[in-house]
């Protein structure tokens, strides 16, 4: 053969392979387009094991292995079947909000991809929409094949949150579900997929670690609320540093005034301090560790002075999303494993005020959240006391069987208490009340409904009196210890008439010294005190400034008039 006709050949054979490696880029790029616009994830397509997005935080945990498993899972291909396991739950979720599978194949194959997809399409049909999450996941090996490419395992107590609206929006129901799932994996094209799931009720294994003991942790028995074997009333104060108030407290904490304003707390003759966590500032679902020291420090600062701490939990958390309610979980259970033991901690308060949150999430699935909060935290730390912020004593009525201590707030006139409270008492019989925060602000400016520290005084007075002559309640904490110089516009608003009660509503000046109502708090304070005499309104700046408006406009007209008549 001739050399021309090699070389000729050799070129044919090169231009035959060009073009079919080009075929094969183009077909391979159309194919990877069409997996991504039939709503597969481009891990499927390229064959990459997919990780969990960094801000899901779904709790899965593994039980021992059986014994007789098979072949042992190296961590590389356990992490990845976890992986793999929480997206195609992710998966599932994403395909009820879209109301049609998406993305399933991914991560499911075979009777398990039939039946994920079956459900979505049925329940899209029905007219209804479904947003769902999983919070939870307990695993159990129970099978490794001996080449790796088959693993069996139970997903033990999984939870599942679902809110079913109807076609017009409205929710049908909101409702947490616990089940056991019976699990088949199989490795196919190097990537794990679900092939059958068999769901069957949950066996309620209990997946928690055992609380430490609290000897000093405040109890409730058939007598009331009880404190080392003693009767236990709470009489408090709502705090705050007055230099450092909400949002700057935590940033800007600083031991030695804890210490003096506990010292200050307990001279007042008060045995218990309300404080607050801002979920945020803490961490979200990652705790940072320097601000779990602080409360820590602020803890046993307390029990070195003999006070408890009711510690409200959440505070400016206002997201009620699905698909977040696990970062919630993870900062409960950060913080309550992490103090179960502590007996500083009268009780967690596990939201302020959350009833405020109704009108825009809704009341259905603020009392879920709470009650799958409240649901978890007594598994986290059985040693502690629950209870809820409410803002009202109507409000306090809702989930009164979550909590042991019922708490609501007041803010309204002494005159309407008693009605309120009796509402309350009728709506939980069996439960001890708390008053967990009231108050008058002394603000008296030319604005109008200012009061006077007479007032404050006055008022305080009353409630508690009212408060004590009702039944044996577990006693109150008065909104706040201090005045403060300025109060954040996420708070109160930017307007004086806002702001200004607000800054003051403390029993405590600027200046430092005592408010009179400071004498009423402790649990034997003498509540009488003489009424402000009702002439004594006149005096105050607002009508002081009207009556001289009223009289430099009548003396003008009347000028006017005089001048006109001449």
């Amino acid at each position: 053969m001739r050399k021309t006709h090699l070389k000729l050949i050799i070129w044919a054979l090169l231009f035959a392979l060009t073009l079919a490696g080009a075929w094969a880029v183009v077909s391979g790029a159309a194919n990877l387009l069409a997996s991504f616009e039939r709503g597969a994830e481009p891990a499927s397509a390229l064959n990459i094991v997919p990780n969990v997005p960094p801000d899901l935080h779904v709790a899965l945990s593994w039980a021992a292995d059986d014994a007789d498993s098979g072949r042992q899972i190296d961590p590389l291909t356990r992490s990845q079947i976890e992986s793999v396991y929480i997206r195609a739950w992710l998966q599932i979720n994403l395909s009820y909000q879209k109301g049609e599978p998406h993305g399933l194949t991914t991560y499911f194959t075979g009777p398990a991809l039939a039946e994920v997809s079956a459900a979505v399409r049925r329940t899209h049909s029905d007219g209804l929409s479904i947003e769902q999450a999983d919070t939870a996941h307990h695993l159990q090996l129970h099978l490794s094949s001996a080449e790796g490419s088959i693993i069996a395992f139970t997903d033990h107590d999984a939870t599942v949150v679902h809110v079913i609206r109807d076609d017009a929006g409205a929710i049908i129901s909101v409702e947490e579900t616990r089940a056991d799932y019976d699990v088949v994996m199989l490795l196919e094209d190097g990537l794990w997929h679900v092939r059958h799931w068999v769901r069957r009720a949950a066996t309620g294994a209990d997946n928690t670690p055992p609380a430490p003991a609290c000897p000093g942790c405040a109890v409730i028995d058939r007598t009331g609320l009880r404190v080392d074997g003693a009767p236990f009333r709470v009489a408090g104060i709502n705090y705050y540093p007055q230099a450092t108030p909400w949002d700057t407290f935590w940033p800007q904490y600083d031991p030695a005034v804890i210490d003096r304003d506990l010292s200050r707390i307990k001279g007042l003759g008060l045995n218990t301090i309300r404080i607050f966590v801002p979920y945020e500032q803490f961490g979200g679902p990652r705790v940072e560790s320097i601000m779990r020291d602080r409360l820590g420090d602020l803890l046993d600062r307390a029990e070195a002075q003999n006070l408890k701490l009711i510690v409200t939990l959440f505070d400016f958390h206002a997201d009620y999303s699905l698909l977040h309610w696990a970062d919630a979980d993870r900062q409960l259970a950060t913080l309550l494993t992490h103090f179960a033991g502590h007996p500083a901690i009268l009780a967690w308060d596990l939201k302020n005020e959350p009833d405020l949150d109704d009108r825009r999430v809704g009341t259905q699935i603020v009392d879920a959240w709470l009650t799958h909060i409240a649901g978890l935290a007594h598994s986290y730390d059985p040693n502690h006391l629950l209870t809820i912020g409410w803002s009202s004593p109507a409000a306090a009525q809702r989930l009164v069987q979550q909590v042991d201590l019922v708490q609501f707030h007041y803010y309204a006139t002494a005159e309407s208490f008693t009605a309120a409270y009796v509402a309350l008492r009728q709506a939980a019989p069996n439960k001890l009340l708390l008053l967990g925060e009231f108050g008058l602000p002394t603000w008296n400016s030319v604005f109008p409904n200012g009061h006077t520290e007479a007032e404050q005084a006055a008022y305080y007075a009353e409630l508690l009196y009212r408060l004590r002559s009702l039944d044996p309640s577990t006693g109150h904490l008065a909104w706040t210890l201090y005045d403060f110089a300025s109060v954040p516009a996420t708070v109160a608003g930017r307007w004086p008439w806002q702001t200004g009660p607000q800054r003051h509503l403390g029993i405590i000046r600027i200046d430092g010294s005592e408010k009179p109502a400071a004498a009423l708090l402790a649990p034997e304070a003498n509540l009488s005190i003489l009424p402000v005499p009702g002439w004594a309104r006149w005096l105050k700046p607002f009508w002081l400034l009207a009556a001289g408006g009223a009289l430099t406009g009548t003396v003008l007209v009347a000028h006017w008039l005089w001048r006109r008549r001449r």
